[in-house]
């Protein structure tokens, strides 16, 4: 994949592209690598591992009782505490990702202001 596409090849690829909408940010080598320490964590720490059996032997959820989610959502917590949730970006490669997504998002942005303008003549 060329420079331009992927501004940044290590130590976690981001690849940017445009949508109608604006840019999309391909960072699956680093939810790949997020995955893995979630699982590693979940085998590794018995209280984590434990609290995700306890999930597996709950009930389907009720949309009409959100508080049945909370240990879900307290697990969510507790294993992005554990992971990572930053994404490096070293030198040139960060200026070469703010260019592509400048050059991607730019003419995005002044179709929406050109709109913007126009919806309020």
């Amino acid at each position: 994949m060329s420079e331009k596409k992927m501004p940044v090849d290590g130590p976690f690829r981001i690849s940017v592209e445009s949508i109608p909408t604006g840019v999309t940010l391909d960072v699956g080598a680093f939810v790949q690598h997020v995955v893995h320490d979630v699982v590693e964590a979940l085998r590794s720490d018995e209280s984590l591992g434990e609290r995700f059996d306890a999930l597996l032997d709950m009930r389907p959820q009720d949309a009409h009782r959100p508080e049945r989610s909370l240990p879900v959502e307290e697990l969510v917590a507790d294993l992005v505490a554990v992971v990572g949730t930053k994404l490096p970006v070293y030198g040139v490669q960060a200026l070469r990702l703010a260019g592509r997504i400048e050059a991607l998002a730019a003419p995005v942005a002044a179709g929406l202001r050109a709109a913007e303008g126009g919806a309020a003549a």
